[in-house]
């Protein structure tokens, strides 16, 4: 019988060669996958903690204003403070790498939207003439068009009930029980959400932003005379009605006195506004000592840059965070 021919030396050699080089090229992309990995887990944990740390330098930074915000308002009940020696100014700190930079600005300038109703304590909201009509001759002096319908369908959106004002929209308006979003029936959390409301396009909203806000209270805001800019003079004119022009109300701005004015009494008595009669709950409106605050802080910490903003009640004598945001833009009236 014929024998089957052996394999020869060098076949044998080639099929062993192969199968190291294929194990050499498999543990190949096993070990770059592994350098891989750890490389990426070690910066990921690099960066974490440079956002760890970064986190650690924004609630530093909000606490030092926080404190700066009480000694300014210790001094401001027993003299006269300049207010733009501080606030509105932006403070940069150094830091081992990198920067954070600390602007404090008054939180009572602007028109809290929730103040179109009002509540009694434990009852329901219900829509509120008197905000309607502030926010109503708000819209007017910016030139918005169906001032007393937007007003109503905001009113309609915070009220307890289902059941729309003279203008207003409730739940039938924004499609019932298939509409996207209805009517919150709740205060609102952020001043974005007029975008949801019937009529609030971006028009309007663009106009609004730099006056309007939001504050956890149905209770008008009361304006800080010493921190008013010019810009904000229609929340002025929207206190004093038609007799005080918007002209002059930004003249009244302008030309306050050097450190603000020492008392309200002295504020009433300039000449534009002394003629004009107001009532007691008008009056009331106005105030020497800022109640709200918006500290806005940017960190750049290495390669991590973060921000963040809290508004600040000092209604109980002491600042007291009652929002903050982090990744928030940096402005006056985020919140």
């Amino acid at each position: 019988m014929a024998r089957a021919p052996r394999p020869s030396p060098d076949g044998e050699s080639g099929a062993a060669l192969a199968a190291v080089l294929v194990v050499v090229a498999v543990m190949s992309v096993l070990a770059i996958s592994v350098v891989e990995a750890a490389r990426f887990s070690t910066q990921r944990t690099g960066n974490q903690a440079q956002m760890d740390q970064t986190r650690w330098y924004l609630l530093g930074a909000e606490a030092y204003a926080i404190r700066r915000i009480d000694q300014a308002a210790t001094a401001t009940a027993t003299e006269a403070v300049n207010p733009s020696d501080w606030l509105d100014r932006t403070l940069t700190l150094p830091l081992d790498n990198g920067s954070m930079q600390v602007t404090v600005a008054s939180g009572d300038n602007c028109f809290n939207l929730n103040s179109l109703v009002r509540q009694e304590e434990g009852g329901p909201l219900v829509a509120s003439e008197d905000g309607q009509a502030r926010f109503s001759r708000l819209l007017a002096l910016l030139g918005i068009g169906s001032h007393r319908t937007l007003a109503a369908s905001l009113a309609d959106w915070i009220d307890s009930d289902t059941v729309p004002g003279l203008g207003g929209a409730e739940d039938e308006a924004y499609g019932g029980g298939s509409a996207v979003a209805l009517p919150a029936n709740h205060l609102l959390g952020d001043a974005s959400e007029m975008r949801s409301i019937a009529g609030f396009d971006a028009s309007v909203t663009s106009r609004l932003a730099r006056l309007a806000c939001v504050r956890p209270t149905t209770s008008a805001n009361v304006i800080a005379i010493n921190t008013l800019r010019p810009d904000q003079a229609p929340l002025l004119a929207v206190i004093f009605g038609p007799a005080l022009p918007l002209a002059s109300a930004e003249a009244l701005i302008r030309e306050r006195p050097l450190g603000g004015w020492s008392t309200l009494d002295a504020f009433f008595a300039d000449r534009r506004i002394a003629p004009i009669q107001l009532s007691d709950e008008s009056r009331a409106m106005f105030t020497k000592l800022s109640r709200w605050y918006v500290i806005g802080i940017r960190v750049n910490f290495g390669d991590v840059t973060e921000t963040s903003v809290a508004l600040v009640d000092t209604a109980a004598g002491r600042g007291r965070v009652v929002r903050r945001v982090f990744g928030a833009r940096v402005a006056n009236n985020l919140l």
